[in-house]
């Protein structure tokens, strides 16, 4: 078996696909990247420029979360984001937690608080709208 096919039928520790339990499935997705980037039609940035909050905020910012739950769902934060322009954003269904694309084409974490443009909102997955 080549490795692209072992690629896509194991996880990143090995795992059978067919064997992550079905309640577990939707995470593993989450923190594997697996869900892909993002295929979303966003506005362009004449349309709907980037938003000022997010000039503002530090791309690392000094409240965010640490430890490996947050670096696992900042992997997969980055894999949804990463073609889409800046100022895009989602809300993680791996914790809840907000991430948005800065303009030098950072991933980061950003507080719940913070008010985007809906219309730069990515979804979690393409195939759920």
């Amino acid at each position: 078996m080549d490795k692209m096919k072992r690629d896509k039928d194991r996880t990143s520790a090995g795992v059978k696909w067919s064997n992550v339990p079905e309640h577990a499935r939707h995470d593993v997705e989450w923190i594997e990247g697996r869900h892909g980037p993002s295929d979303a039609e966003l506005p362009d940035c004449e349309a709907v420029p980037v938003p000022i909050t997010l000039l503002e905020l530090p791309e690392l910012h000094p409240d965010r979360p640490r430890g490996s739950k947050a670096m696992l769902d900042a992997h997969g934060a980055r894999a949804r984001l990463a073609e889409v322009r800046a100022g895009a954003w989602l809300i993680s269904s791996f914790t809840g937690c907000k991430w948005a694309k800065w303009p030098g084409g950072g991933v980061g974490w950003v507080p719940k608080t913070t008010e985007f443009p809906e219309a730069l909102r990515v979804g979690g997955r393409d195939d759920l709208q």
